[in-house]
Parts: structure tokens; sequence; C-alpha cells
């Protein structure tokens, strides 16, 4: 299919050329999440930094049309982020700052790309730890 040349450069204008992935050998990266049984290669990859920017590519979508699917760090093992072969990824890994630590409340506000990792990070100090799921 291909996307309009006009998106792809408002997209690089919008978050930086570096921050658009178009490359063949690299979209391969986002061709599923942890369930590997279904791969498709996107059109295009976009890593926005803000929030706002990912405003900016969403509303390019919706005005032409593209299907888009957003991405965390792609390690699910339940196909959500799997991409759509004509369409675009949304990946929130440069999102990645814990906002607030509450241990008192036990809660953290983190921004969608941050890992499991970085929150056993932001709690360690204070002898916590942040575990997934039991099997971690």
């Amino acid at each position: 299919m291909g996307l309009p040349a006009g998106v792809i450069r408002e997209l690089e204008a919008a978050l930086g050329p570096e921050h658009v992935i178009r490359e063949p050998e690299q979209l391969r990266v986002y061709e599923c999440d942890g369930l590997t049984g279904y791969r498709a290669i996107p059109e295009l990859v976009c890593l926005p930094g803000s929030a706002e920017e990912v405003q900016v590519v969403v509303r390019a979508c919706a005005r032409e049309e593209i299907p888009w699917v957003a991405r965390g760090a792609g390690t699910g093992l339940s196909g959500g982020a799997a991409p759509v072969a004509d369409g675009l990824v949304i990946s929130l890994a440069r999102m990645n700052r814990v906002l607030d630590v509450d241990l008192g409340s036990q809660r953290v506000v983190v921004q969608p790309g941050v890992t499991n990792l970085d929150v056993t990070r932001a709690v360690a100090a204070e002898g916590f730890f942040y575990a997934p799921d039991p099997s971690s």
C-alpha cells in the first residue's frame, strides 16, 4: 500500500526524522510482540517523546484513515501490540519516566514506556520491588 509521502514528511517534521522508522530491516523489529505466532511488518513506526507528539501521530492517522496500534516495550504475550501490515506502530518506548512513587498507597505512576525493571529500580532503595505476575 505505502503511506502518503506527505504524511511521512509531516510525522518526521513533528517527531524528528530519527524518530520515524521507515527502513525495512528496522521495521521487522516491530512485526510482533511476545506472541510470535502472528507477524505483520508495519508500514511505519513512530517514536513520540510526549503526549503532544502522540496526538500529532494519531490525528494524522485519523485524518488519512491509517490503521495504527500503540506499543509499549513489546513484551506482551497476548498479541496486543500486533501491527497491521498496511498500518503504523506508535512505539511509546521514549516515554519512559517514573512520574510519582507513593509507597504508602502502594502506587507508582509511570509513562507507558516504563519497564517493570524501571519500577523496581525506582522503589528498591526503600526495600521494595515490582513483580508483575506470580511467575516473576
